[in-house]
């Protein structure tokens, strides 16, 4: 039934979308469109952080290793920074716990950019390498130029990405601690107009969502009674268009497996 309706909403809709609903109470799944690679855009945010966490529980790094803002490290790419870095002043010392809760909850992509660089982009691909998930891995950090010229990319796979989001929910990724404590940092993810539109604050949501011209994709739990996951994400499509179509694809999940939301 929820396939049915999912593949019914995104009739006629062109460009390349992929679609993976978990039910967490049954087991239920299915899964629709690109099930292969996306250029990952803010999703590749959830691949830093988890390697944050990683490093942090093996020892590599702390919680409070300390970080001085140097503008400059961005080049141009701190032009189309967004999130908090950019208005502030040079010098201040973050920790790496801040860049990373910046990163997160505000999407700060000067944040992720410093995080790439203290983990290191190989030190992540090998994690999730070693995890089992070959579709994802870092080339580039955000907003590189001269890399994006060149076709270089990051990118995502909707299933992999699925597949996070339930060892998330049942604390093996990493550890129990790590897995509880990545989605309560998630839940106060700021994007809100795409899944958790529909719920207005009322049910709580841990999830990362990317938004581009031409790129677009919302991942994570949505905890109502009978939780679930739901990964979506599209690429050659005018993301503003496509954002009122994820949430009806949102509403359709909730609706076919507990009843009316809340208003």
């Amino acid at each position: 039934m929820i396939m049915r309706a999912v593949t019914d909403r995104l009739a006629n809709v062109e460009g390349d979308i992929g679609v993976v609903y978990i039910d967490l109470t049954s087991g239920k799944h299915f899964s629709f469109g690109n099930r292969k690679v996306f250029p990952s855009g803010g999703i590749t945010m959830l691949m830093v952080m988890i390697e944050c966490f990683k490093a942090m529980e093996e020892g590599r790094i702390s919680r409070e290793t300390a970080y001085r803002l140097k503008h400059s490290d961005m080049g141009d790419q701190f032009l189309y920074s967004l999130g908090v870095l950019q208005y502030l002043h040079e010098g201040i010392e973050l920790t790496v716990e801040d860049l990373l809760n910046l990163m997160v909850t505000v999407s700060d992509n000067e944040a992720c950019n410093i995080l790439i660089d203290i983990l290191g982009k190989d030190q992540i691909n090998r994690t999730f390498r070693e995890l089992g998930y070959e579709k994802m891995y870092i080339q580039r950090k955000i907003y590189d130029f001269e890399k994006m010229k060149q076709g270089i990319d990051n990118f995502m796979s909707v299933e992999d990405v699925a597949s996070i989001f339930e060892k998330l929910y049942h604390g093996a990724l990493i550890s129990k601690e790590a897995s509880e404590k990545m989605l309560a940092l998630m839940t106060q993810h700021q994007k809100t107009q795409i899944m958790p539109d529909l719920f207005k604050e009322k049910i709580m949501i841990s999830h990362m969502t990317s938004i581009d011209d031409w790129e677009i994709a919302d991942c994570g739990i949505i905890y109502a009674e009978k939780p679930f996951i739901l990964v979506m994400a599209a690429s050659r499509v005018d993301s503003r268009k496509m954002e009122p179509i994820f949430r009806d694809i949102t509403k359709i999940c909730y609706l076919k497996t507990q009843g009316t939301p809340h208003n």
